[in-house]
This record gives structure tokens, C-alpha cells and sequence, in this order.
């Protein structure tokens, strides 16, 4: 079933229509930090991702391979928005390394709003979080999460940007999740006419009883490497005890 749910989401991407722009890429994330837990809890992934754009609508799938170094009753961070981390009471704390393959994410963004210089750009975003990692490994729930993000920018040579979203949450036999409110803050600065950095306050609130809220300060730069290469690469800081103490990622993607 898994299975199934992960090659609908890759056979939604190649329906697209003739003419849409199709970008691949991959890329590598690593988080290490408490998580309001009494251990040291570190994660690694790599995702390749397949985003395909035709005139206002965007649609988008992505698949991780995971790695993570946690107390067997930590379930590991996931989902379209990075759903917090949070403890099973009915597994052992003994720590464990697991890894395999992560929960797929499948979904679409329509522009509401165009982007133009100096103006209000709105977009509105829905995705599914597909349970294809192990829930016996304690890579994921089991259960499908949805999730809608609503975005509004300012396009200019320095851009503002908010973000505020809603996850519904899944919920596993055994006990009660919350679903997870969520938003983002910050600007970008557009530097060269190929390159951009931007910095972000990100909160997502908890997710059960087991875990504080997420909130941390993030830093990125992407930047065009060619007309179909880009490079981006970002790191984070928790200011709660939520979030991990630090993260960074890097990403390729290339236009086909």
C-alpha cells in the first residue's frame, strides 16, 4: 500500500502537460539537538524531489532516505512542514540507530497572486505527507498527515515574506497527536542577478504532550549556477526547546 501511495505521487509528476517546466533535484540535511527530550537526538537525509510548473501551478513530489541516531521511543521529525519530533511512551528509551526510507510528500501551489516588483504576491499551497517510512522504526507515524500553507511576498531587490500554515495530523493506534499550526517570517535580499540570501523566524507548535513547541532562526542562499544548475544551501539555529540546536542542508536541482 505504501508502495502504492509513494508511485501515485511519482506518476503525478509525469502527467504534467506539455510545456511545464520540470526541475530535479537532491539534496542532503543533517539536524542534531535535544528536542526537549533528555537525549541527544541527530538525523540525517537525503531527498530527491521532482517540481513541475506550468503557467500559475506548481505541483511537487519528494522522497527521503533517512538516518537517525535517537532514543527508540523518539519518533523522527517529518512532513510537508518538518512536523516536531515527539516521544512514544509505549517503546523503550534504549537508543537506537535506524535508517530507511523517510515519508513521501506529494502536493501542488497556485499562484492566487502573481509575483511583480513592488506588489503583493499571494500563493496558496496543499500537500500530503504519504506514510512510507517504518512506523515500527520509529521513522514516521503510519498515517497520512495533510497539510495548507498560505504565502505572501513583496518581490523587489530586498523582498519580505510570511508564511503561515495547518497540518492535520494522523493519528497512530494508541495515542492522541495535535494537529500543528505553523509559520514563517523574513526577508530576502536579492544579490547579482543570480544569487539570494534570506534569513527567517519558523515556529510550528507541538505536537503532543511529550514535546514543546519548534521555533528557530534559519539562514539560506540560492544561487543560479548556470541557466538550468542552481545551488542552495541553509542552516538553522533552535531558540526553543523543541527545535534541534542547529541544521544545515545543501540542494541541487537542475531544469530538464
Amino acid at each position: 500500500m505504501k508502495t502504492l501511495l509513494a508511485a501515485t505521487g511519482l506518476t503525478m509528476m509525469l502527467a504534467t502537460p506539455a510545456g511545464a517546466q520540470v526541475t530535479a533535484s537532491v539534496g542532503a540535511d543533517y539536524a542534531s539537538g535535544q528536542y526537549g527530550t533528555s537525549q541527544e537526538v541527530r538525523s540525517a537525509s537525503s531527498t530527491a524531489t521532482l517540481r513541475a510548473k506550468h503557467k500559475r501551478v506548481t505541483v511537487f513530489a519528494a522522497l527521503p532516505y533517512v538516518q537517525v541516531d535517537a532514543p527508540g521511543n523518539v519518533i523522527a521529525p517529518g512532513g510537508p512542514l518538518g512536523l516536531p519530533i515527539f516521544v512514544d511512551p509505549t517503546k523503550p528509551a534504549t537508543r537506537v540507530k535506524r535508517s530507511g526510507l523517510g515519508d513521501a510528500v506529494v502536493g501542488a501551489s497556485v499562484q492566487v497572486v502573481p509575483p511583480r516588483r513592488h506588489h503583493l504576491a499571494l500563493a496558496l499551497t496543499g500537500s500530503a505527507k504519504l506514510p512510507t517510512a517504518s512506523a515500527s522504526q520509529g521513522l514516521g507515524t503510519g498515517k497520512a498527515d495533510y497539510s495548507v500553507v498560505a504565502e505572501a511576498a513583496v518581490p523587489g531587490k530586498v523582498t519580505p515574506f510570511a508564511a503561515v500554515g495547518h497540518s492535520f495530523v494522523g493519528q497512530p493506534d494508541g495515542y492522541r497527536l495535535r494537529d500543528v499550526t505553523s509559520a514563517r517570517g523574513g526577508v530576502a535580499l536579492g544579490i547579482g542577478k543570480a544569487s539570494e540570501v534570506s534569513v527567517s523566524y519558523n515556529y510550528a507548535s507541538r505536537v503532543s504532550d511529550q514535546a514543546a513547541d519548534r521555533q528557530e532562526i534559519g539562514a539560506e542562499m540560492d544561487t543560479a549556477l548556470s541557466q538550468r544548475l542552481s545551488l542552495g544551501v541553509q542552516g538553522s539555529a533552535g531558540v526553543s526547546k523543541g527545535a534541534p540546536d542547529m541544521g544545515a542542508g545543501v540542494r541541487l536541482g537542475l531544469r530538464l
